[in-house]
């Protein structure tokens, strides 16, 4: 028997198992956090007889750490319900393989009465005993599920790749102790350098053939996830990963993540910048777009955000006709689906929400796509049509190359000169005094605000573009027209819903404070703004 932490750790390793359909068990969890006393990680459905077909009681509601803590107070191990394959443990419980419907049934009743009779006649508290069916086959279970997902972000991906516990036969790097492609020529599955990729691109939902033809099956994801992640922590050595399932899935433990800030590029071959161009370059009506790879890798936390199940070029999924691959959706959607986070202006409009940006985007209308603003990305000198067809593979990475350096790297702005200092706010002075606005110190506030944003950068490109956040609608200049040129009476019918000067004034300032999450001035402190009038 295993003692200390090895039996801890294999204990744990049952908890983690448990949450994956392993081959005889189906994990259906809900992915909501629950903040109830009676939430767990761990709960499971054991619904592998389901899967054959109909039966007579609902699935199993299982608890798997309540058994494994109960199994490490009686000095047992994994093998107490596990059995071990050529050297590996398997996930299946008490089998290495399937058998029929019938024979799981007396497998699964047989070991787990036993168990409980065992404990019982000892005086130890246990589970269900023989007849006490709806204890275990409960559809409406008491206890309710705090699962919660868990990503390799890029900061626990270097303190992967630079963990000195982890070491490959043969290999000084740490990449082939997780990544590996299917070799037909030698029927495994090894590492080859810049091929690596998300486990999703090769594990799906359920098995699938290791190749096509092949009788060997590559397990589903979670499967292969809890094999490659849970097994390897319970080998190694000294400082390594969690092996329970509240180790890895709930939003404590997640909170408590070691956090690498300052992470290098994760090199795999790729460009630092690429043109995204249409599968079918003679129906591309725009340029192409120069895409700053380098830059998006270090703004985002993971390949994936852009690269959803397999690191490939859009087009291979996404075409301009759309194809099943991409789910039907089109390169034009996959680009610019507006409330979509994975596509470009879905993930921009993201970053608009936050608070350094938000105070005026929030406010701004939202106007159609014009040929300015498809002119940031689209730009006119960008090869297209014939030309781009003509190139080669290095010529189009040169031109992206190019095109993205040639970019501003700062904002630019108007100087102090151009931004009054004091802007008095009076033409509906009444109860209170006229609003000396510090014009200039809010502009200036706001503008150190998102100092360095590349996208910033990219996107105000003239000067007066940063005006637009309070003066929306009017032309860019640098004297822009009063608010009460626009806004006049409220609720105006040939208007629309354009507001009255007051609530113009009102929804604009205290809109963007909420936006920005500032504390002060709060929307009911009149007298902060307006000096309250004594005649």
């Amino acid at each position: 028997m295993m003692k200390g932490r090895s039996l801890l750790r294999w204990a744990g390793l049952l908890v983690a198992v448990a949450l994956v359909s392993v081959w005889g068990h189906e994990a259906r969890s809900s992915k909501a956090e629950v903040s109830s006393a009676g939430s767990y990680a761990d709960i499971v459905t054991i619904d592998v007889i389901g899967k054959m077909g109909n039966t007579e009681l609902p699935a199993v509601t299982y608890r798997h750490d309540l058994h494994t803590e109960a199994m490490k107070k009686l000095n047992k191990d994994c093998s107490a319900c596990h059995k071990t394959q050529d050297g590996k443990m398997s996930l299946k419980f008490m089998r290495t393989e399937d058998g029929s419907a019938e024979e799981l049934k007396k497998l699964y009743h047989t070991n787990c009465f036993a168990c409980h009779a065992e404990q019982a006649a000892a005086g130890n508290n246990t589970g269900p005993q023989e007849g006490e069916c709806r204890a275990c086959h409960n559809p409406n279970p008491a206890d309710a599920s705090a699962w919660k997902e868990v990503g390799m972000d890029k900061s626990l991906h270097y303190r992967h790749i630079s963990a000195k516990t982890i070491k490959v036969a043969g290999q000084d790097v740490n990449c082939g102790a997780c990544h590996h492609v299917y070799d037909p020529a030698t029927k495994k599955a090894e590492w080859k350098k810049n091929t690596e990729d998300s486990c999703r691109a090769c594990h799906k939902s359920e098995p699938t053939p290791v190749a096509e033809g092949a009788d060997k099956m590559k397990p589903a994801f979670k499967v292969a996830a809890h094999e490659s992640c849970v097994l390897c922590h319970v080998k190694t050595t000294g400082d390594t990963g969690p092996v329970t399932c509240a180790g890895c899935h709930t939003a404590e433990a997640q909170k408590q993540y070691k956090v690498v800030t300052e992470v290098p590029r994760l090199e795999r071959g790729q460009p630092d910048a690429t043109l995204v161009v249409a599968d079918d370059l003679k129906k591309a009506k725009l340029p192409a777009v120069a895409f700053n790879h380098k830059l998006h890798e270090a703004s985002l936390d993971n390949c994936r955000t852009c690269h959803h199940e397999k690191i490939a070029s859009c087009t291979e999924c996404h075409t301009v006709a759309g194809k099943k691959e991409g789910n039907f959706v089109q390169l034009e959607q996959a680009m610019h689906a507006v409330k979509s986070k994975t596509s470009c202006v879905g993930c921009h409009n993201t970053a608009k929400t936050d608070p350094s940006c938000a105070g005026c985007h929030s406010l701004m209308p939202k106007a159609a796509p014009s040929e300015q603003s498809c002119a940031t990305c689209h730009e006119k000198n960008a090869p297209k049509g014939d030309e781009l067809a003509a190139m080669d593979k290095d010529q189009k990475l040169a031109a992206a190359s190019a095109l993205v350096s040639a970019r501003p790297t700062t904002m630019p702005v108007y100087g102090d000169e151009d931004i009054p200092e004091f802007v008095e706010i009076g033409a509906i002075a009444d109860k209170y005094e006229p609003s000396k606005m510090p014009h200039r110190k809010i502009v200036k506030t706001m503008i150190a605000a998102v100092a360095g944003n590349k996208m910033a950068a990219s996107f105000h490109t003239d000067p007066g573009t940063f005006c637009q956040g309070c003066h929306h609608n009017s032309p860019v200049s640098k004297t822009p027209p009063k608010c009460q040129s626009c806004h006049g009476k409220p609720f105006e019918a040939d208007k629309g819903d354009r507001p009255g000067l007051k609530a113009a004034y009102h929804q604009q300032c205290m809109g963007c404070h909420a936006a920005m999450k500032l504390e002060k001035p709060k929307a009911t402190a009149c007298k902060e703004c307006h000096a309250e009038r004594t005649n």
